[in-house]
């Protein structure tokens, strides 16, 4: 499936190269954005043909599945399996999001108020930018500069586990692996779960510093 993901793009990329004439550069783009949707609406498409299926066979009829991450002994074609590891990740997948939610709005609403006071800001204005345009593409960018720093280090600490909502959803991951380690006292999965913790802080934080750069052009990595 993201083999199949991945050609749509690199198709759509080449038929913008073709065909872009003068103008390739944001053809390629569109030609990628534009191959990728279609391609989305199509598995989406598919996905929902077995929808009827699944709901009378396996779920009887309950829309979102509420405890573990699949349904036990199911077995099923790739389409009714999918739908219903979909349908398990509903529910922890929105806890996740609502802890975090409140605290990114807060974060980007302070940090976009700080660079909204800035000098290049008042600037672009001066040039007779429309107001969408100064917000989005020059003072949104750099202001999600912090966001980022954030949304690292709690994507690190979302794959080392989340224990509460592993716990609560019966989800066996790297949090149930810790809560049980530290029940039975057993210290190689506890050094195992820190190892994989601090790699992946370590990771994130080094394609943060890759992202800055990204949002903002003053920012530039150097070896």
């Amino acid at each position: 499936m993201l083999l199949l993901i991945a050609v749509m793009i690199v198709l759509g990329g080449v038929g913008g190269w073709l065909w872009g004439g003068n103008d390739r550069r944001p053809q390629i783009r569109t030609g990628a954005i534009t191959a990728f949707a279609t391609i989305l609406i199509v598995l989406i498409d598919r996905f929902m043909e077995s929808w009827g299926i699944y709901s009378d066979q396996v779920t009887n009829g309950r829309p979102i599945s509420t405890v573990g991450a699949n349904t036990p002994d199911l077995d099923a074609v790739f389409w009714i399996n999918g739908l219903d590891t979909f349908s398990h990740l509903i529910l922890p997948t929105t806890a996740l999001i609502l802890i975090s939610v409140a605290s990114y709005s807060r974060y980007a609403r302070a940090s976009l108020l700080d660079v909204l006071n800035q000098d290049y800001i008042r600037t672009a204005r001066a040039k007779g930018l429309t107001e969408r345009t100064v917000v989005m593409r020059h003072a949104f960018r750099n202001a999600l500069i912090p966001i980022t720093t954030i949304i690292a280090l709690d994507l690190g600490a979302l794959i080392s586990g989340a224990v509460l909502t592993e716990t609560v959803f019966a989800w066996s991951g790297m949090g149930a692996l810790f809560v049980q380690a530290l029940r039975k006292v057993d210290v190689n999965p506890i050094m195992g779960f820190f190892l994989v913790t601090a790699i992946t802080v370590i990771v994130f934080n080094f394609l943060a510093d890759i992202v800055y750069s990204a949002l903002d052009p003053r920012i530039r990595v150097t070896a």
